[in-house]
């Protein structure tokens, strides 16, 4: 795939993804979550307030990007979960996440490494 065709692919995911005015449901509902992008890596953030670090499972399954928490309150414990559908296989990217002040941020590497099978399930520093 060349340079110009997968720019345009990023682009329109984007669009979809997160100018979709179902993402804005999926915020309130289950919990926020930003993308952003950088020259070297996609950032993944979610906001997971009163949840501990060891509730917090991250996922991957091709190009899926998973994260599941448990967020609780004074009266309850509530399973929430996020999918995010990246256009390209994440499976030789590597990706290390960090869990601070109620954000978890994913760092997604994306060059792929030769060699390099990324984990299904993502370790999380806590800090």
């Amino acid at each position: 795939m060349n340079d110009d065709n997968w720019i345009h692919l990023m682009d329109e995911w984007f669009k979809n993804h997160f100018l979709d005015p179902l993402t804005s449901v999926l915020d309130e509902t289950e919990f926020r979550i930003d993308v952003y992008e950088t020259e070297k890596e996609y950032i993944v953030e979610a906001l997971l307030p009163n949840c501990n670090v060891c509730d917090i499972h991250i996922s991957v399954e091709k190009n899926l990007l998973i994260i599941k928490a448990i967020l609780q309150d004074s009266i309850s414990r509530e399973k929430k979960r996020r999918t995010i559908d990246f256009p390209i296989p994440l499976t030789q990217n590597p990706i290390h996440a960090v869990y601070t002040n109620q954000i978890l941020e994913i760092f997604i590497k994306k060059e792929k490494q030769q060699n390099y099978l990324q984990s299904p399930s993502i370790p999380i520093e806590y800090l």
